[in-house]
């Protein structure tokens, strides 16, 4: 069974979509809560926070459109 919102497709090295690693700095408390949010949804802390990561820039994009 998939999680919900779960990511179909995992692009495969030189697809267009391939994705790149970066690190990003979070304090104790956020790497918990990503920890929580994981658990909840059945993903790994990464899926987990690529996941917040693009809805996080969805958000963003709606947002400075409507600001527009």
């Amino acid at each position: 069974m998939k999680a919900p919102n779960a990511i179909s497709h995992v692009p495969k090295m030189g697809d267009d979509r391939a994705t790149e690693q970066f690190s990003v700095s979070v304090t104790s408390q956020e790497k918990n809560l990503i920890d929580q949010i994981a658990s909840t949804e059945i993903r790994s802390r990464s899926a987990t926070t690529r996941m917040l990561i693009l809805r996080g820039l969805s958000q963003y994009k709606t947002e400075s459109l409507i600001a527009d």
